[in-house]
């Protein structure tokens, strides 16, 4: 007695990586429904998107809408106008970033931040026009 051989297409073949049909994963079925958990986002990631969200601010009598970075930049601003020194410190660091990556692209000499007597004597300047300005 001879047995016949069986035919098994390619498409049906068992072997390794290639488990029997009724074992293999279901569309849409993973292997680990519990695995690793999808990755929490970067702080940047959140700093990022919550710094476009708007929310509304009040200019002089009106009430506008701008982003969370921008209304910080305003309050950075109005905050180192009246004479807070580390409002102007990050006012400084900021304008100079640009500046020193252009000034000091060869140079390897790192951008030096004005001292805070040099900030005091930008804020009195400030002051004085502000008070000639209101004067008038």
């Amino acid at each position: 007695m001879s047995e016949k051989p069986i035919k098994v297409s390619s498409k049906d073949a068992v072997g390794y990586g290639r488990p029997p049909k009724q074992h293999q994963f279901k569309p849409g079925q993973s292997g680990n429904p519990k695995g690793r958990p999808k990755g929490a986002p970067t702080l940047q990631e959140i700093m990022a998107k919550e710094a476009t969200k708007h929310v509304k601010i009040k200019q002089g009598e009106n009430i506008v809408t701008v982003s969370k970075m921008e209304a910080l930049a305003r309050r950075v601003f109005s905050k180192a106008l009246e004479g807070d020194l580390a409002a102007a410190r990050v006012i400084f660091q900021l304008a100079a970033e640009p500046e020193a990556a252009a000034s000091n692209a060869g140079s390897g000499e790192p951008f030096k931040l004005p001292g805070d007597d040099t900030i005091k004597r930008m804020l009195k300047r400030f002051d004085h026009l502000n008070s000639s300005a209101e004067g008038k």
